[in-house]
């Protein structure tokens, strides 16, 4: 699970990256805030990404699982936006939206259960 959950957090680094340069050279009504929120998100997918691996501090391992479980709702909230009537369909956020309600879902299966065998062993 581990495994799953640290590709999708690469996964997701490297489609904020892309988004944020896509924001960058298509330069659309508010292209600077939505560059620098795709860049947050990819921080928040590096952190993610290094708290998934063995030996992660507790505090990280927690940042990690909480910043996944925020990342997820927004991929839910990024899906339902998109397919409302009258929405200005796009596929990309399908995809993306999904892989952060699965970077969130791995990310509570393999950092919660980290989280709790570091905590009880002490």
């Amino acid at each position: 699970m581990r495994l799953a959950f640290r590709s999708v957090a690469l996964f997701n680094v490297a489609t904020a990256l892309w988004l944020s340069v896509m924001f960058l050279i298509l330069r659309h009504p508010g292209y600077a805030l939505n560059a620098v929120m795709t860049l947050g998100i990819a921080a928040v997918c590096v952190l993610a990404f290094v708290a998934g691996r063995i030996g992660a501090a507790s505090w990280m391992r927690a940042g990690g699982l909480g910043a996944s479980l925020v990342l997820g709702a927004g991929g839910v909230w990024a899906i339902y936006q998109n397919l409302q009537p009258g929405a200005h369909f796009e596929g990309f956020i399908l995809i993306i939206g999904a892989t952060w309600i699965v970077q969130a879902a791995t990310a509570l299966a393999t950092l919660a259960r980290l989280t709790t065998r570091v905590g009880s062993a002490a």
